[in-house]
């Protein structure tokens, strides 16, 4: 029997059912500002200017919910693809693309700095520039180099929003990466 050259895993369902609860909460806040804003303008309060720019922040946080499930359906709730290519990341939010065998020099496995509970693997790659200048959003090219001072590589997976454990991860990982350095 032939071996699959492409392994996923998915995301957890928590991880799903919270994006999806954000998004309603969001929704709830938004129309309930709107209503006191709508109020205090009536009962001429100068406090529906606040309301009301709370009401907007609520909103484009409700459009970040709304996309971030989009982008979790277009990507069929896959959180980690790891090929014969490369592994890409998609549970994080980072859009740095598949990062191939070739450009990884070391795996290591490295603690959490926030929660101890948790662990990353680690891909120190050749130009770590290179993945931080994909990502788009300047918030998160600061996060990927803060990954990279603390951790020596931007590109760090963990389980956190996985539905697998650390040991399946990591020993795929190590599979593919042996694999194609053959």
């Amino acid at each position: 029997m032939a071996e699959s050259s492409i392994v996923t895993f998915r995301l957890k369902k928590s991880k799903i059912f919270g994006i999806y609860g954000l998004s309603v909460v969001t929704l709830v806040v938004v129309i309930a500002l709107g209503y006191l804003s709508c109020y205090l303008f009536r009962a001429h309060q100068l406090w529906f200017h606040f309301t009301g720019l709370l009401m907007i922040v609520a909103f484009l946080l409700f459009i970040f919910t709304l996309w971030a499930i989009y982008r979790i359906h277009k990507e069929g709730r896959i959180g980690v693809i790891i090929s014969d290519e490369g592994i890409t990341d998609l549970s994080t939010g980072y859009y740095i693309g598949t990062v191939t065998w070739r450009d990884v020099e070391q795996i290591k496995v490295m603690d959490d700095l926030e929660n101890i509970d948790y662990q990353y693997v680690v891909l120190v790659v050749k130009n770590p520039n290179q993945y931080i200048m994909q990502e788009s959003s300047k918030i998160k090219k600061r996060s990927l180099m803060l990954k990279l001072h603390h951790y020596g590589s931007p590109v760090c997976i963990s389980v956190r929003a996985l539905d697998c454990t650390f040991a399946q991860l990591y020993e795929s990982i190590q599979k593919y990466y042996r694999k194609a350095i053959r």
